[in-house]
């Protein structure tokens, strides 16, 4: 593909998903009513779509199989209630199989993205452990934004964090070091681009979170997103000393 297209393409899909984002923004404030069905699963869709866009190599590769794997992990969770406890997901996300929202995938990917690009860098024997911490850091962001705010899933059992059982965070770490496991084998690093949405996703579950009034994870996520833009250009400039 030329890359006049490509661009066009690449601008096109960013706008999309900005417009996309803001619309639930302004549809969880109440400006905007009758919210269409489709549009939480097209939001999730063309963000991890983009981040595979910018995605190279074996990353690429990687990140497509953490969405499916991930993808599996949610149908064992609804079917047995082991990995994370027993839930069941509502029809905000309508297109299902195996009752788990099939958007799932493209959650797991933009997640693991989002973490992967804190420790793309740190490749010693603690990067696995570094991966499945910041996973459970996001996990206390998301899961109660995603219960109490969009209500995209139920738990059938509560526990002292927002109504979560503790094991869902057990089970979060436990179940994210295989995935950076697999990660660590990769040498690419996370596009700026992909990052980005990544970042996007994370805020508009924080701003989700304070519209809700679910202050502690919404300002734990700013947190997360700051940090990371922090890094980032710490390591921008890093870069631009050693050339």
């Amino acid at each position: 593909m030329p890359k006049k297209i490509k661009k066009i393409f690449e601008y096109a899909g960013f706008s999309f998903f900005i417009t996309l984002l803001m619309g639930g923004i302004l549809a969880e404030i109440g400006i905007i009513k009758n919210t269409p069905s489709w549009a939480p699963n097209l939001f999730m869709i063309v963000g991890s779509l983009l981040v595979l866009m910018f995605s190279k190599g074996k990353l690429l590769c990687f990140l497509i199989c953490i969405g499916i794997i991930g993808f599996f992990y949610e149908v064992l969770g609804v079917k047995i209630g082991i990995l994370f406890g027993s839930y069941n997901y509502s029809d905000v996300f309508n297109l299902k199989l195996f009752s788990v929202p099939i958007v799932m995938i493209s959650a797991w990917i933009i997640i693991v993205n989002f973490s992967f690009s804190f420790i793309q860098n740190i490749r010693n024997k603690f990067f696995i452990i570094y991966g499945s911490i910041i996973m459970v850091i996001i996990d206390l962001v998301i899961d109660p934004i995603a219960v109490h705010g969009l209500e995209i899933w139920i738990w059938n059992e509560e526990g002292p964090y927002y109504s979560i059982p503790n094991h869902n965070f057990l089970g979060w770490f436990i179940l994210s070091i295989p995935i950076f496991i697999l990660l660590n084998f990769s040498k690419q690093t996370v596009e700026t681009p992909s990052r980005i949405i990544s970042i996007l996703v994370i805020s508009f579950f924080s701003i989700i979170g304070f519209i809700n009034e679910i202050y502690f994870p919404a300002a734990l996520g700013i947190v997360l997103v700051l940090l990371n833009c922090l890094l980032f250009f710490k390591q921008r400039k890093r870069k631009s000393n050693a050339l």
